[in-house]
């Protein structure tokens, strides 16, 4: 059974267990929206990776909302970056432990994620169409979700991917940087063998992915032993995914048309599922570097990956890529700009 958790009293007399590392299992709150839906849809088991993203049923828009899980990991239902960052640090004070596994699911773009840095972005213009979803209803985000996507959306994506720009609310390097200045015990809080899973499409592709995901593992962390984790291709994440984030992307127009015509009728993320790619980024011979692992079948939730064939490096940007005017946030039906 998983229950909140009630700072002042519940965790008097387990500070001084065993120094365990803190998981911490951390939902955008239109995310925890869809996988309730879905989880009423279709029940998740228990085991399922996504069950500690349910948001609570008893649950409506304020956050940041701290659940306990059965297993002892945390759940952090979230609205921005910044109450993300102090929630997670303010918990593993509270545990006495250092937070070894933090994931984060959101919907994303390459370099990425669609959600505002802090309470004042949260309220201004730019990001209305992020607070119409996550205010929304459940099933508005869930119907979402399984909106068919045009060729014409992923090639802008890939486009984004090698040009960059900035797009309305989402929190990227920049927002990180800031976000940090108000969070301040956040990066004490992490491990010196801190796993970061960002589960949320292509945040790792092209150079623009590849700047973010090194510059991030500066902006946190001088260990050799911490690794970042986010993929190449647009990730999928339902009920019938209970091993951890799968992968999806355009191959060929054939493939494209058949899988956008039965994906918003069956609304079965396993029917389209495909082999796909992990950006692990981390310190290497004294600089923040990426490898790229291809052939993945699921991106897990564990800490451990084999690197030992890895071939680490960074990608360089072309000086003649279009910059497109505006990209589709995956897994939504949002269209934002791009300056």
């Amino acid at each position: 059974m998983r229950y909140f958790i009630v700072f002042v009293c519940l965790f008097v007399g387990i500070a001084n267990t065993a120094n365990a590392d803190l998981v911490i299992h951390a939902a955008e709150i239109g995310i925890g929206k869809f996988h309730r839906h879905d989880n009423s849809v279709h029940p998740y088991e228990k085991d399922n990776a996504w069950t500690p993203y349910i948001l609570p049923a008893e649950a409506d828009n304020k956050t940041p909302l701290v659940v306990e899980n059965d297993d002892r990991s945390i759940t952090i239902f979230f609205s921005t970056l910044e109450e993300l960052l102090i929630k997670s640090a303010e918990v593993s004070l509270v545990r006495g432990e250092k937070i070894g596994v933090l994931n984060i699911n959101a919907h994303g773009l390459p370099g990425a994620m669609w959600f505002p840095m802090n309470e004042s972005f949260k309220n201004s213009f730019e990001c209305w169409q992020w607070n119409a979803a996550a205010n929304g209803e459940d099933k508005t985000n869930y119907d979402q979700y399984y909106s068919p996507t045009s060729k014409k959306d992923i090639l802008s994506i890939r486009e984004y991917s090698e040009s960059g720009g900035a797009v309305p609310c989402t929190s990227g390097l920049r927002q990180w940087k800031l976000a940090l200045n108000q969070a301040t015990q956040a990066k004490a809080s992490f491990a010196s063998n801190l796993k970061v899973n960002l589960l949320s499409c292509v945040v790792g592709l092209g150079p623009v992915g590849d700047q973010f995901m090194t510059g991030l593992g500066a902006l946190l962390s001088d260990s050799d032993q911490v690794e970042f984790r986010s993929t190449l291709n647009f990730g999928l994440g339902d009920w019938s995914m209970p091993e951890g984030m799968g992968f999806w992307d355009y191959l060929t127009d054939e493939q494209l048309t058949h899988d956008n015509s039965i994906y918003g009728v069956n609304r079965k993320d396993r029917e389209i599922m495909q082999k796909g790619k992990l950006r692990v980024t981390a310190l290497v011979k004294g600089a923040w570097q990426s490898t790229v692992l291809e052939g993945k079948d699921f991106m897990t939730l564990d800490r451990d990956l084999d690197l030992s064939q890895a071939k680490w490096g960074r990608e360089s940007f072309s000086r003649w890529t279009k910059k497109p005017q505006q990209v589709r946030i995956p897994g939504t039906a949002v269209y934002e700009m791009v300056k």
